[in-house]
């Protein structure tokens, strides 16, 4: 039997980089002058259900999943070469620029002691893996984007990697629930639907975290990054 691991498992958005995912297409999108009238329909279909969540008709939960799960339209069409020229731009044009430097030398700690340093986000998989790449990290766990016959499809895997499915991906990812110690690991978030995944492992910790996170991390005594 395989001994298993000690992981650190690192959120992106809002955690790694103080961006979001659905930003980064649109100034993409925007300034590369390709594909508008998709992104502008991704929005108009979309932004209207965070007013939904302000009415306390919908989670905020829901809002996130069903954003992320068809981030693939903002792709739909595209040769997989085509994407990989964007994902390379939003990498370094807009992801880098916005790093936690303080964070990613928290992971980076992390791998020169040997243990498995791992970005687990809901971030279309094809593009954190560049994301990764341009951080120094080499282990991602996203939401794979669907590709048929050479080209994005517009559609996602599912379920996203979020909330509790976050934590099902990596145990996927891992290849069993032997694979990761899950009592030694790590884990850096900053909102309170990554509370499973900061359950999970013995060394949670709140990276700005929002108002709902800070309150649980004090009452559980986590460490709490400003």
């Amino acid at each position: 039997m395989v001994a298993s691991s000690i992981a650190a498992l690192f959120d992106l958005d809002g955690t790694l980089y103080t961006g979001h995912i659905a930003t980064a297409f649109r100034v993409h999108h925007q300034t590369q002058r390709v594909k508008r009238l998709q992104t502008i329909l991704y929005f108009a279909a979309h932004v209207p259900i965070w007013w939904l969540v302000r009415a306390g008709l919908l989670s905020d939960e829901a809002m996130r999943r069903v954003w992320t799960q068809d981030m693939g339209w903002l792709v739909a069409g595209w040769r997989v070469e085509e994407a990989q020229v964007a994902f390379e731009w939003i990498a370094e044009n807009y992801v880098l620029p916005l790093v936690r430097e303080s964070i990613l030398e928290r992971a980076h700690a992390h791998q020169r002691q040997g243990q498995r340093t791992i970005l687990v986000s809901g971030t279309p998989t094809q593009l954190l893996e560049v994301i990764g790449r341009a951080m120094g990290i080499r282990e991602v766990v996203g939401t794979p984007l669907v590709v048929k016959n050479g080209r994005y499809t517009g559609a996602s895997q599912r379920p996203v990697c979020q909330g509790v499915n976050k934590v099902r991906r990596v145990q996927e990812h891992a290849g069993d629930e032997s694979g990761i110690d899950w009592g030694q690991s790590y884990a850096y978030a900053d909102s309170i639907l990554d509370l499973p995944l900061l359950k999970k492992v013995g060394h949670p910790v709140a990276v700005c975290p929002d108002a709902a996170l800070k309150a649980y991390a004090r009452s559980h005594q986590w460490e709490i990054l400003e």
